[in-house]
């Protein structure tokens, strides 16, 4: 994805969820339930229209057959709800193509709102529960925050743990050690 689609999506999440800067526009505590309600009916909005995404994103057919065609798509409340009115925003500006990242964004924004921080620990095999408890104690501490763990089995993790944390990588996979083991032995 090209880097303005992304800046785009971005302003579309920060409108969608209706926020100002960082903050949400409404006071903390009373919004975190709307904020994730409005992701939630965005995902059901997108998940009845997932099966029609190729339709949806195909130039030569316009905007009243796309409009239609989510209208029958969408029941009951999901169809006068603000995701529907956003989809149809979306498709109108011939943008559809961007609603995932958007969703990504909008969760993005929820989890710094309510202090989330997402790691990603990618390991070669699935790891226990005991371990991926205490794993995910010890990074929650390290943070000072509630960390959101997500586990990925990765063939190009021979052995140990690569742990992403937003832009922070840390690599305690074998690979990485004998790299940096290799690098302090070519240095001096």
């Amino acid at each position: 994805m090209k880097a303005a689609d992304k800046t785009l999506a971005k302003r579309y999440a920060r409108a969608y969820m209706a926020l100002e800067g960082e903050v949400f526009a409404e006071p903390a505590g009373a919004d975190e339930a709307a904020a994730k309600n409005r992701i939630g009916e965005l995902e059901k909005v997108r998940n009845a229209a997932g099966p029609f995404r190729r339709l949806f994103l195909h130039p030569l057919v316009g905007y009243s057959d796309k409009k239609e065609i989510l209208a029958k798509l969408l029941s009951g409340d999901l169809s006068a709800s603000g995701a529907a009115q956003f989809l149809r925003l979306l498709l109108k500006e011939n943008r559809f193509y961007l609603l995932d990242t958007i969703l990504e964004d909008c969760a993005g924004f929820y989890n710094i709102h309510a202090g989330i921080v997402r790691a990603d620990v990618s390991s070669r095999y699935p790891l226990a529960k005991e371990e991926f408890g205490r794993l995910e104690k010890d990074i929650s501490a390290a943070l000072g925050k509630k960390v959101l763990v997500t586990r990925i089995a990765a063939e190009r993790v021979i052995g140990g743990l690569e742990i992403k944390i937003n832009d922070l990588l840390i690599d305690a996979t074998i690979k990485g050690r004998l790299e940096r083991l290799k690098k302090s032995i070519l240095a001096g």
